[in-house]
């Protein structure tokens, strides 16, 4: 199978097992949607940092072209803030 003929269902199989595989971020808090080779990350994530790991370790999956977080920041982690 090539990567051009990964579902979006296999596809988010996939980035749920990267992202369950990250230390120190809550994966049962996100939840991805593929469209095409592209996949939106969903839920919430404590950090910013969080959410930067989240999407780099989605776009290293084969097949993903395309990463979109609309992720949100609870500010329950240690020591980042989300206020700028």
């Amino acid at each position: 199978m090539t990567t051009a003929d990964k579902t979006p269902t296999e596809l988010e199989r996939k980035v749920s097992e990267r992202l369950a595989a990250l230390p120190d971020v809550d994966s049962s808090m996100i939840e991805p949607h593929a469209e095409g080779t592209k996949v939106i990350l969903e839920g919430s994530v404590d950090t910013v940092f969080s959410a930067r790991k989240a999407v780099l370790s989605a776009e290293t999956v084969d097949g993903v072209h395309d990463v979109e977080s609309h992720l949100t920041l609870t500010g329950h982690g240690n020591g980042a803030s989300a206020s700028h």
